[in-house]
Formats: structure tokens, sequence, C-alpha cells
């Protein structure tokens, strides 16, 4: 009689399935329109290139455009042409006569194109379709010359083709006016969506497999990453979820260190210097104002100090708990990269916010070598606590001998990046620099502050060093935003390293009332809502950020008031920022409070010690090529494609790589990386790099090794994984 019992106080407790079918199809609905409007976005092509004025065939082209755009009673595009023109691309146009009473000049094979083939409609679009589609002929012929015209030709030729769709329908009605001027409005909201998507250059055909892939695997990840939070909305009632809500916001507020508060003050007093001193250049003011601004602002070296303090002292922890070095890997870098996703959002919205506000493409450049700094700074940190425990050991066993050669690789990088004329050996150097700042941060936890002589002596040191290279420069030396520096510091970096030697020496001489501000409630209190609110935060600060640039280079909007900032135009920007900022901060990061616990060990099995290692390494290295793929490209611009090691990186691939490297992660940090499921995920994020590659005219090699590699690992994985757990049932049964 008690095991009914049992069984009726088990079911007791179960909480009952909620059912929330439209909740939830409505978030899915929602990650599926951010997804592929995010992969619509990322497939942008570049930017043309200002080639200065046209010549030649190149010249006659561009008129023959300016003749289609304002057509009148004769053709004379066809006169305009270039003489080249038709043994080049195979045409040969002819005239027609457009209701209007003009005569246009037209490709005779053309017409109004839709996704279900040509289609002129009732009311007779086809001669401005056809004389629409020879000025796209003429554009692609000024690409094969190699000089593309400038963007503001296809725009003219679509505004002239979207008028005269609306004149027909004034001209020629067939009684439905209205349904025609819809028709019509619908051509040329395809035309415009179609034009921007190509940044308004040469008309193309889009590869889309490979971008439908993309972003179709970065819906799954998502999803699959998300399950966990829609499972606990499907299942537990909103009153117990308020309830533990509740009680997460009386827990004891999360323990903040001075070293914490170093690292936040760094990040942010860089990111405020940093944005300064662009406002001042765009103000118009001169460097010889701004270069002490930038000495106080540039804080990278404490920076990476506070972050050594921070991943030694996450390694013991985890040792403590007899944990191992993968799950050291999965439990710091899990943390780490949660905000590293809102940069996807950065990188998405900045540019368009600008483009909708007419911001010139210099400024947009500047703007995001500012809005992603935060993610080359993550993604440096990101290799040092990789590499922490190895720096630990070299600490222990030689400090000296391993500060020394660390400073070595500083200096040596920086100058072989002059020798060859190559940027990795300033990469490496800025590098060096990092772990150089996090052996020092070793250095000190172990033996303390040293004497106020040697400190003195390092602020004389740096001061004195800064000082001469400043001399021997001759000119002040500004230690934000230098062109060609590498772009974790935008500074130099032997100028920075004397700085934060500089630096170092006043945190120390300075240690005792620094530390008292530190401890101040204020301090530690904002310093805490910045680490649980980082992401929120900075695009705040993005969308301020936002509001000076227009102010500052839409200053004849400002005469009518603030009026312009009604304007849909300017409201669209703000909110693209401000809209992701608030969504963030109430789904993701209300929910969190630091890095939590630390993660649980593999279940005794060699094959789950294999997978768990190789979950953690690739996971590690997917998840660091994502964050510098993301601060290499960036949408629609100059770097929309870029290399890393002659491996070809575009934001889509970035994206799917920083997913799949949180994913493997997570799957180590709750122990599920020796699962079939997790290595049939990792095989599916394989699949849209390679059909990149594939699909490239320039395919990577590596790029096919690397994810094709990855791809048979994890099948033969799941297999592996599939297996175990078969034998397992087996040997139960």
């Amino acid at each position: 009689m008690t095991a009914p019992a049992v069984g009726s106080a088990a079911a007791a407790e179960t909480p009952k399935r909620v059912r929330r079918p439209l909740s939830t199809s409505g978030w899915l609905l929602v990650l599926t329109l951010l997804v592929f409007g995010f992969g619509f976005v990322a497939s942008r092509s570049p930017e043309p290139a200002d080639l200065g004025p046209p010549q030649g065939g190149v010249a006659a082209a561009q008129k023959a455009v300016d003749a289609l755009v304002h057509p009148g009673p004769a053709p004379a595009a066809l006169t305009d042409l270039p003489a080249d023109f038709t043994a080049l691309t195979g045409l040969r146009p002819t005239s027609m006569p457009a209701a209007d009473g003009t005569v246009r000049a037209v490709h005779t094979d053309g017409g109004c194109s839709t996704p279900w083939g040509d289609d002129n409609t009732k009311w007779d679009f086809s001669v401005p379709c056809k004389a629409h589609d020879l000025g796209y002929d003429l554009l692609r012929y000024s690409a094969q010359k190699g000089h593309p015209l400038a963007p503001q030709y296809r725009e003219a030729l679509d505004d002239r083709l979207s008028t005269d769709m609306h004149t027909m329908c004034r001209l020629n009605p067939k009684d439905s006016a209205r349904s025609c001027n819809v028709v019509a409005s619908l051509y040329s909201a395809g035309l415009v969506i179609n034009s921007w998507h190509q940044q308004w250059s040469v008309p193309t055909g889009d590869p889309l497999g490979p971008m439908v892939a993309g972003v179709t695997v970065i819906g799954f990840l998502l999803m699959f990453r998300l399950r966990g939070w829609l499972h606990v909305r499907r299942t537990v009632p909103r009153g117990r979820r308020n309830a533990e809500r509740a009680e997460r916001a009386t827990r004891p507020p999360r323990h903040v260190d001075r070293w914490a508060v170093l690292g936040v003050t760094a990040v942010v007093l860089l990111m405020l210097g940093e944005s300064a001193v662009a406002l001042a250049h765009w103000a118009g003011v001169g460097a010889d104002w701004l270069w002490p601004v930038t000495w106080l602002a540039q804080l990278t070296p404490l920076f990476f100090f506070a972050g050594g303090r921070a991943s030694a002292a996450g390694w013991r922890a985890v040792v403590a708990q007899g944990g191992t070095y993968r799950q050291y890997v999965a439990h710091r870098a899990s943390w780490l990269l949660r905000p590293a996703l809102i940069f996807a959002v950065v990188a998405l919205v900045v540019p368009i916010a600008l483009e909708l506000l007419s911001i010139p493409q210099a400024t947009t450049t500047a703007v995001m070598r500012i809005a992603l700094h935060p993610l080359w700074l993550l993604g440096v940190y990101l290799l040092t606590v990789i590499a922490t425990p190895a720096m630990l050991t070299m600490h222990r066993r030689a400090p000296m001998a391993t500060v020394l050669a660390l400073l070595g690789l500083v200096v040596l990088g920086e100058l072989s990046t002059g020798w060859l004329g190559s940027p990795l050996p300033g990469y490496a150097a800025t590098f060096g620099l990092a772990l150089l700042a996090q052996q020092l941060a070793f250095v000190h936890a172990d033996s303390g502050v040293p004497s106020r002589r040697t400190l003195a002596a390092g602020v004389a040191a740096g001061l004195g060093g800064l000082t001469l290279v400043s001399m021997l420069d001759g000119a002040p030396l500004t230690m934000l935003g230098s062109p060609g520096t590498p772009p974790v510091l935008a500074a130099p970096t032997l100028a920075v390293l004397l700085l934060g030697l500089a630096q170092l020496g006043l945190l120390g001489l300075f240690a005792a009332p620094l530390g008292r501000i530190a401890r101040r409630q204020a301090v530690t209190g904002a310093a805490r809502f910045a680490l649980r609110a980082p992401m929120s935060l900075y695009l705040g600060f993005l969308a301020a950020m936002l509001l000076l640039i227009a102010v500052v280079y839409l200053p004849a909007r400002l005469a009518d008031g603030v009026g312009w900032l009604l304007q849909p135009k300017t409201l669209i920007a703000l909110a693209m920022l401000a809209g992701p900022a608030a969504l963030v901060f109430w789904w993701f990061e209300q929910h969190g409070d630091g890095p939590g616990p630390a993660p649980q060990a593999d279940p005794p099995s060699r094959l789950n010690a294999v997978l768990g290692r190789t979950a953690a390494a690739l996971g590690a290295g997917y998840a660091t090529l994502g964050v510098f793929g993301f601060a290499l490209t960036q949408f629609g611009t100059a770097n929309a494609e870029a290399t890393i090691l002659s491996l070809p990186l575009d934001s889509i691939q970035s994206l799917i790589h920083l997913l799949l490297g949180v994913f493997l992660l997570h799957t180590v940090r709750i122990g599920t990386s020796a699962t079939t499921g997790t290595w049939l995920v990792c095989a599916l994020a394989c699949v849209p790099p390679l059909l990149a590659a594939a699909d490239s005219e320039h395919a990577s090699v590596i790029g096919i090794l690397m994810h094709g590699t990855t791809a048979v690992f994890a099948v033969a994985a799941s297999v592996a994984a599939l297996s175990q757990v078969k034998a397992v049932r087996a040997l139960t049964w």
C-alpha cells in the first residue's frame, strides 16, 4: 500500500506542464525573423570604392545612364553608348516609345523581373523595365571596364523606374488605379531592398545557398541554446518563476574586489577616452590638445593586469574543487563569451543606423573601430585566460626569466612589424604585452607591492621613455585612435608598454588611497552593476555616442531645433540600439550575476574524457576565431571579408564559429560533451563554412581542412557516443 502513496506524492510535487503554444511560437517567429534579417544584412556587398572621375568608355556609359534617367523625345542614350558596348556585352539596344510620350533606349529582351519570372503586368510596365535593364547593363559594363559607376547612378535608375510605373498607373489605370499603385510600390520596394543589399553597386546575382545555410545553422544553434529557457517557460508556472526571481533579488550582492573595480574602470575610461578623441577630431580639435587625454584614458595594461588576477583566482578555484583544465576553460570562457554575442547586434545595427542618418562612410568606419574595440580586448583576454595555467607554471619555475622573455617578445614583435611590413608581428607583440601585464599580476600576488623606490623608478622610466619617444617623433604622442597601430591598443605597442610601466608604478604608490576608493559602496555598486549588465550598458553608450555624432555631423538640422530628432530615420536609428539594449537586459542579463559555480566533472569514462577535452579545445578555438572574426569583419564595409592565417572570414561564418564555440564550452560545463546530440550539432555547424569555401572563387584549403576535419571527427564522436549508450543499456539489461 505504500508504493501508491509514494507515487502520488511524487506526482503531486511534479509541476504540471503549462502549455503556451502561442508564446513559444511567437518567440520562435521573432528568432527566425531576426536570424534571417541578420543574414540579409551580413551578406551585403562591400561598398564600392571611389575611383574618381571616369574616363573613355566608362565616361560614355555614365552619360548614357544620365540620358536614361532624363528621357526625352529621342533615345539619346543610344547615341551616348560606349563604342565597345555591344562587343563587350553582346547586347544591341533598340528604342521603344513610352506611354508618357518619350522615346526610351531599351534592352530589347528585358522585362520586369519578379521571383516567378518576367511579369510586365496588365498595366504594361514593359518599356520602363526594359529601359531600366539597359541602365543596369551599363552599370555592369562599367564594372567590366574596371571603373564601377558611383552608387547614385543605380539609385537614380531605380527612382526613374519607380516614377515611370506610377506614371503608368495614372495614364493607363485599367479601372484599378489603386491596385496599380500598390503593385508599383511593391516593385519599387523590391528594387530598393535589392539595391540596398548590394550597396547600390554593380547589379549581380547574389549566391543565396551559403547565406541560407549559414543563417539556418545560426538559428538552429540559437534554438538549441535557448531550449532550456523555453522548457522553463513551458513547464514552470509563472508564480514559481516569479518567486524564484524574487528570491534571487533578496540574495546578498556578489562580492566585488578591487581588481574587478580596476578592470571595469579601465574599460570604461578606455571607451570614453577613445570616443572623446574621435568626437574632438570630428569637431576640429587638433592633436596638440588631445594627447594628455589619451595618456589618461589608455588603460589597456591595467585591464590585463586586473584580468591576470581574476584568471589566476579562477584557475585556483577550479583546482581546489577537483576540476581540470578543460573545466576551467569552459567555466571562464563561457562567462566571458556572454557579452561577445551582443557584438553581432552591434556590427549589424550601428552601420545601418549611421547610414540612416546619412553619416559619411569614413565616419562609420571610425565609429565601428571604437564600437568593436572591446571585442578586440575580449579576444586577447580570452587568449590570456586560456594561457593562464601554463603561464602560472612558468611563473613558479622562472618568474624573472618569464618576464624578460615576454618583454623581449614585445620589443622584437614591434620592431619586426616595420622590418617585415606585416601586421602579424605586431599582433604577437600585443599578445606579449597582455601576457606581460598578466605575469606582473602574478608577481604582485605572490610578492606583494614592491618598495616605493622601485615603484618611483618605474614611473620615472615610463614617463621618461614616453617623453623621449615623443621628442624623437617630433609631435605629441597620441595614445588612442592612432592609425596603423594594433586594434587592441589603438596606439603604438612600445608606447603603451612604457605608459603601462608608469601606470603600474603609480598604482603601487597610491595603493592605499585607491584601495579606500575602490571599497566605497557607490564604487563597488557601480562595478557590480557593470559586471551584471555589461551588454546593456554598452549598447546604451553606443546610442548616446550615435546621438553625439548626429549632432556633430548634422548641424544644419540643429537650426530647426529638436524637430529632426522626431524624424522617422532618426528615431529608427536610435531605436536600433536602445531596443536591443532593453531586450538584452530583460531577456538575458537580469537572470545572471557573475560566472556562477564551477562546472561538473565528466562521468568516469575514457571516451567521456577524450570527448570532453576535445570539446573544450574546439570550443575555445572556434570561440576565439569567432571573436576575432567579428572584430575583423564589418557589415558592408571595406573589411567585410578578412582573413586570419589565410582563412577567409565573413560575418555569417564568424557568428557560426562564435556560437559553435559557446555551444561546445557549455556542453563541457554542464557535462554533456560526450552525448550524440552534441557532436551531431557540431557536425551540422561545419556545413555552411564548407559550402562557403566550395562556392567561393578563392577556396581556402585551410578552411576546408579545418571544418572538414572537425565534421568528420564530430560524426565519428556521435557514433562512438551512441555505441557507448547502447553498450551501457545492454549491460544494464
